[in-house]
């Protein structure tokens, strides 16, 4: 049985305690962030305050913590606002999650989630009153959780995955956190082994189902006339193959340019990348031109020359406009080298979007974040997969096999079409949530 909101105000109690005493450490972390690596902490004094607008109570509060998991909103949210009947308050915590949210849902509130800190959580829950939470993925906020279990506010988490890493991890403090798991109203997994590390940690058999990755419903295909009209703004040129370094983080346009630009240059390529976090196209810039290459970046209004070689590089450093890239690569028979792949430790970004394009999609050695989407494309034989040490030989091999890389786009969009309709069944798992009282 669940327990009861007095035990989980002993709680909160505990965790405010020790939120409080590892403040100064939080505080060192802001500074050093904001100081040395001259990254703002958007909205902080939403988060640090807890001062979000007030909205009407009753709504579903739905969060995603970045853009990936924002993205996974666009599907979800249309079954979660039918069966609540009213708009969901959405909301995140980094800067290119709020600037999806802006783009993907402008008609909705949305907010900054707030940081664990008791002030803040407490503040946040009186202004927006929920309904019901929605986390998305695999979020974890002790204080957060506690102050909601306090009030009644049941909890769901959808599109859950517990990796390797994190369920060692979870295990080194499985007192404290096993309530969290046990408390959770709803835990709707990708797929069979995260719903038996989800129970393995406290969360009941009968509130846990499988519902498989919601990430093939939520590509969105780009209007081929939409990304054509894009292209001749931006002054990519039509019919030359284009490889595109998409989602990257630090280190890995390096990686997936072992041999430099002069390879493309020679094979008469065009090459864009479009990292994942759009304020590194200064550094990516300067890379290109290390490289020899000349960089030219969509944020500061810039377009590749109509009279512009190979040695031209598209930096795309803007959210939103990465399917339009891939409806681009796709059309000239370039490849899609889909990042968080290629050495960064993110386990691998969205590969199934380039795939649901029709691109050849090559990712690199490290996607233990996205087995779902591997596996689809392992089955269909539609994704290259790069090894450490061999990634120009194998790009350059596929450049020079144009019908492999047709069978590749091909092969990957049947197999995003398969992959589909994890949404629909998640939603039908939180359609129970409905079925209860509000929280206070």
């Amino acid at each position: 049985m669940p327990d009861d909101r007095a035990g989980w105000r002993l709680r909160l109690g505990f965790w405010s305690l020790a939120a409080c005493a590892l403040l100064p450490l939080a505080a060192l972390a802001i500074a050093h962030r904001v100081l040395v690596r001259k990254r703002p902490l958007a909205g902080a004094r939403d988060k640090l305050l807890g001062c979000a607008a007030a909205t009407p109570p009753g709504r579903v509060l739905v969060h995603g913590v970045s853009l990936g998991e924002v993205n996974l909103m666009r599907p979800l949210l249309p079954h979660l606002e039918r069966l609540g009947g009213a708009p969901c308050l959405l909301t995140t915590s980094t800067e290119t999650g709020w600037e999806g949210l802006a783009k993907a849902f402008p008609g909705h509130e949305r907010r900054f989630f707030p940081l664990d800190l008791p002030w803040a959580v407490e503040r946040f829950l009186a202004r927006t009153r929920p309904r019901a939470v929605v986390l998305l993925e695999s979020e974890l906020w002790p204080l957060f959780l506690c102050a909601c279990h306090a009030r009644g506010i049941p909890v769901a988490g959808v599109n859950v995955r517990i990796s390797d890493r994190s369920f060692r991890r979870l295990g080194l403090v499985d007192a404290l956190l096993r309530p969290f798991f046990r408390e959770r109203a709803l835990t709707v997994a990708q797929n069979g082994l995260y719903a038996a590390r989800a129970v393995a940690r406290g969360a009941p058999r009968g509130r846990v189902a499988v519902s498989g990755s919601m990430k093939a419903d939520m590509v969105r295909l780009a209007d081929p006339a939409a990304a054509a009209a894009w292209a001749a703004q931006a002054g990519l040129p039509a019919g030359r193959p284009l490889l595109l370094l998409a989602s990257t983080s630090v280190g890995e346009e390096a990686a997936a340019l072992p041999d430099g630009l002069a390879p493309w240059i020679e094979r008469g390529w065009q090459v864009a990348v479009c990292p994942r976090h759009p304020e590194r196209g200064g550094e990516i810039a300067a890379l290109v031109q290390r490289l020899g290459g000349s960089p030219f970046r969509t944020s500061q209004g810039q377009r590749l020359p109509a009279e512009a070689g190979p040695e031209a590089v598209l930096i795309v450093d803007e959210i939103g406009r990465l399917a339009l890239l891939y409806r681009c690569c796709a059309a000239g028979g370039g490849i899609a080298v889909v990042g968080g792949s290629l050495g960064s430790g993110r386990g691998g970004q969205n590969m199934l979007e380039a795939a649901a394009h029709g691109c050849a999609t090559a990712v690199g050695w490290d996607v233990k974040a996205q087995p779902d989407p591997m596996a689809l494309l392992r089955a269909a034989d539609a994704v290259v997969e790069l090894r450490q040490g061999e990634v120009g030989a194998m790009l350059a091999a596929l450049a020079r096999q144009p019908e492999r890389r047709h069978q590749l786009g091909e092969s990957g969009h049947r197999a995003w079409l398969a992959g589909q309709g994890a949404t629909g069944r998640a939603a039908r798992v939180l359609a129970a949530l409905f079925t209860r009282p509000s929280g206070r």
